[in-house]
């Protein structure tokens, strides 16, 4: 008898995460930037043009707290987990913490006037230390907050999405209120009028977590865990796609925060006017994000290596641009920065994806896997190349005879900005264009990675549950290429066949009709048809044109979303396992399973057969129609959205593709045959797979179910 199998505790619930917590989860990251962005690319010449240090002072102790923001993230990754209140164990940080992080940010911008050089120089630097500490301790949970708000891997690419948007936004926004008061720093008052700009900037910030925190909520329960560095570093030894990403995004960040610390100076006296640096702002955020689009398509057609290089080639035709641009052109500055966009946002978005392929390349080769720590040495790394950046310059402009609170600049000191800007990030982002020549993880070695992983694990959960050695699971792979026993060798295998379906394809016909004609239970898919797209015509079509870009910009447009990203790939990983043990348990009798990711869970296990169904279009929006009553606008939509969603959930929860033919043993076209002769084809097919078949008791072949088989 067929009997239907409930999803596993824990699993995404269906229907995307409202609008508005979206909406509001994105706005704690403009409070992020309001504070992270005003410190990043402002900072510098507050301390020289303001505050009067020299360019060389004002690079080190921006390098030093770069440095330091990185110690910082590792603290606070090891600590937030620790709370446990009736607000849960994220929201708390962003509740308390972002008063404190406020008043410090304050602060910083708060340097009284009279002080000697030395008082200057301690005030900056210890106060610049206490932001990036507290900073962390609100970025940190902030970041770890998406993964608790939703199981769902797209709802959650949704609010990184919208996370990315924000952050590219605020840095717009902030330059357009902040560049203009740098054009004449010697007015009266400047020192107060910064001040109350901080403190305004700040009062927002505040306002704008506590949205976050209110609207925000923990619906995913977490465990606190700690960062085993010292298998982190067993994993690294053997991880050599990491080594050179690490170094790689080393000399990446270091061009990009070169840029960051020294284009406002750039702006002011090489272009005239520190009013236009938010003009070069918006194209570069218009570069980004227009290049995190089209991240995807690269990705298919060069690879993510030399999508990478290609992108990192672009930043430096950007870079070697600002180096050579007129004075006062800011036409062709505009340019320059939208390629920069275009190039540092490309490789940004990559660095992410790559990064995530690493984490199972360590595993695959140590036997360790590390989110956690994989992504904190990477986001380590990256700060060091910040700090680095900065320093490098403020200490060049410095040593070609910048003098801070000039209303004008020798011409060595011009050229100094225009090396510092242009050609020293320029010859950064070779380096690391050059190194990433050698990463040696392509889409095949990943593929084969993902392949054997998931052998792996599937083997490890089947000994788990029997209580028997890995090995007793495994066997010499026959020419099928099946490796992994359910049961002792030997034992009756009843039939188990996973199904995997295009929308309107039959799939969820077909299947408990497999099932009852091989008489085995029916295991469905986690996510009902109806649940995905639900059945009010206003809430329908669920992935819209909008969503599906949010979805696509994940990760672009930030620097400082690594270990937001570490999280949300161990939500995803923890849900996978969890669905891995379900399927398991569910087949242990033999099974029909459509959907779940069967066909890569079960791929390797002996007795297993994997169907995929597909149907022209028409064919699949007319069956639609027939079932739901939908329009044929709207049933077309529904299509294609269910198809997409389902397919964007296997990439993120195990890193694989389920429309690849070549993880199936039969691709049947639907189109052109009644349900009931596929069911025949099938059951014929697998019965010559399989002749030595044994059924169980109770359980075995039944024959024709009588079901009716018109499409």
């Amino acid at each position: 008898m067929s009997t239907a199998t409930k999803a596993p505790p824990g699993a995404p619930a269906s229907g995307k995460l409202p609008g508005h917590r979206v909406l509001t989860y994105a706005l704690g990251d403009v409070a992020n930037n309001l504070t992270f962005m005003m410190t990043s690319m402002f900072l510098t010449m507050y301390m020289t043009e303001i505050a009067g240090l020299s360019a060389g002072v004002a690079g080190a102790i921006y390098g030093i707290t770069k440095v330091w923001a990185g110690v910082a993230d590792l603290l606070a990754g090891q600590t937030v987990d620790r709370a446990n209140t009736r607000w849960g164990r994220l929201r708390p940080w962003i509740l308390f913490g972002s008063t404190p992080l406020a008043v410090v940010f304050v602060l910083l911008f708060s340097t009284p006037a009279g002080l000697s050089g030395a008082a200057t120089v301690a005030w900056i630097f210890l106060f610049d230390a206490a932001f990036q500490l507290a900073y962390s301790f609100v970025n940190i949970p902030y970041g770890s907050l998406s993964a608790a708000m939703t199981q769902d891997p797209v709802d959650r690419s949704r609010l990184s999405g919208a996370r990315s948007i924000a952050s590219s936004v605020t840095g717009v926004i902030l330059s357009a209120a902040i560049a203009p008061q740098f054009q004449d720093t010697t007015a009266d008052g400047v020192r107060l009028k910064f001040t109350i700009t901080c403190l305004i900037l700040g009062v927002i910030a505040v306002a704008l977590y506590l949205i976050c925190f209110a609207n925000a909520r923990e619906v995913v329960p977490r465990s606190p865990g700690k960062i085993s560095f010292r298998s982190t570093f067993v994993m690294l030894k053997q991880n050599r796609p990491l080594l050179i990403l690490s170094l790689g995004a080393f000399f990446l960040l270091a061009a990009i925060f070169t840029m960051n610390a020294v284009g406002l100076y750039y702006a002011r006296y090489v272009l005239g006017n520190a009013a236009w640096y938010t003009y070069l702002m918006l194209a570069n955020s218009v570069g980004t994000i227009a290049v995190a689009t089209v991240v995807p398509t690269l990705t298919v057609r060069l690879g993510k290596r030399n999508g990478y290089i290609a992108c990192a080639l672009v930043a430096v035709l950007g870079y070697s641009l600002v180096f050579f641009i007129p004075a006062g052109n800011l036409p062709v500055a505009v340019f320059a920065w939208l390629l920069l966009g275009v190039g540092t946002g490309g490789t940004n978005a990559l660095m992410f994806s790559m990064q995530a392929d690493t984490v199972d390349y360590g595993e695959w080769k140590a036997g360790i896997r590390s989110e956690g720590g994989s992504y904190s040495i990477l986001s380590f790394i990256r700060k060091v190349g910040q700090g680095l950046g900065g320093w490098l310059g403020l200490a060049v402009m410095g040593a070609m005879g910048y003098v801070a609170m000039a209303p004008d600049q020798s011409a060595d000191a011009l050229q100094g900005i225009r090396i510092s800007a242009g050609l020293i990030p320029a010859v950064l982002a070779i380096l690391a264009m050059v190194v990433l020549i050698a990463y040696p993880l392509d889409a095949k070695l990943h593929a084969q990675v993902v392949s054997d992983l998931n052998e792996r694990r599937t083997q490890d959960a089947v000994a788990e549950t029997k209580a028997v050695d890995v090995e007793r699971v495994r066997v010499d792979t026959v020419g099928d290429g099946r490796s992994t026993l359910l049961r002792r060798a030997g034992d009756a295998n009843p039939p188990i066949l996973t199904v995997f379906g295009q929308r309107g394809s039959g799939a969820s016909e077909i299947a408990p009709m497999l099932a009852k004609a091989l008489n085995v239970p029916y295991i469905g898919q986690k996510f009902a048809s109806e649940e995905l797209t639900q059945v009010d015509p206003s809430d329908l079509i669920s992935d819209s044109t909008f969503d599906r870009w949010l979805r696509t910009v994940s990760y672009s447009g930030s620097q400082n979303t690594d270990l937001a990203a570490a999280t949300e790939m161990s939500a995803n990983r923890k849900i996978a396992a969890e669905n891995t043990q379900h399927v398991l348990a569910a087949v242990d009798k033999g099974g029909v399973v459509l959907g779940r990711n069967g066909a890569l869970v079960l791929g390797k296990v002996v007795g297993a057969m994997h169907i995929r169904l597909i149907a022209p279009l028409g064919k699949r929006i007319g069956r639609v129609i027939h079932t739901t009553g939908l329009l044929a606008s709207e049933a077309a939509e529904q299509c294609r959205a269910e198809d997409r969603i389902r397919a964007e959930m296997s990439q993120a929860l195990y890193r694989w593709n389920p429309n690849s033919d070549e993880s199936y043993d039969l691709v049947i076209n639907t189109g052109s045959m009644t349900y009931q002769q596929i069911v025949d084809l099938i059951v014929d097919m697998y019965q010559r797979k399989y002749p030595g078949y044994q059924s169980l008791p109770g359980y075995g072949f039944s024959g024709n179910t009588g079901h009716d088989a018109t499409n």
